[in-house]
């Protein structure tokens, strides 16, 4: 599992985390837009007071020292794009990642997908001969009872 370091991220990624018996990796890299900074978010010490499943052990792709003001979500879907491809390269086997509306755009452009992906989506990719495509919808929101809000979340 791998997150965002914004603390509604881990949030989420939590209790996936405990059902799995998986540590949650924070990577500052698919965190959202940058438009205020420095960046509002707690360092992986911090978030690991609160959450547990935090894995103090990962070196993230993007250190919190190597981000910058960003005045677009083009930028932050760019910056979680890089972010994602890297780690998809690093770590071994199935990998959820938790973000936000730009970022996973960026996550999703990582693996081949070049669509806006709605709040509380899920969105599975599967390696294919050489190349990554979309197993199932792209933006599923069947777990959700309010789907119409996920699906008008697009830009």
């Amino acid at each position: 599992i791998v997150s965002s370091p914004f603390v509604r991220c881990v949030q989420t990624a939590q209790p996936v985390a405990e059902a799995l018996g998986l540590p949650i990796k924070v990577e500052p890299g698919i965190c959202e837009i940058l438009q205020t900074f420095p960046p509002g978010f707690l360092n992986t010490a911090d978030l690991c007071a609160d959450f547990p499943q935090v894995d103090v052990s990962y070196q993230p792709m993007v250190q919190r020292h190597q981000l910058s003001s960003e005045y677009s979500d083009y930028q932050a879907a760019r910056r979680a794009q890089q972010a994602a491809t890297s780690v998809r390269q690093r770590l071994q086997g199935p990998i959820l990642f938790v973000g936000h509306g730009a970022s996973c755009l960026g996550i999703a452009q990582a693996f081949g997908g070049d669509d806006y992906i709605g709040y509380t989506s899920l969105t599975t990719f599967v390696r294919s001969g050489g190349s990554w495509r979309v197993s199932g919808p792209f933006g599923d929101v069947a777990h959700l009872s309010d789907k119409a809000t996920s699906l008008g979340s697009a830009f």
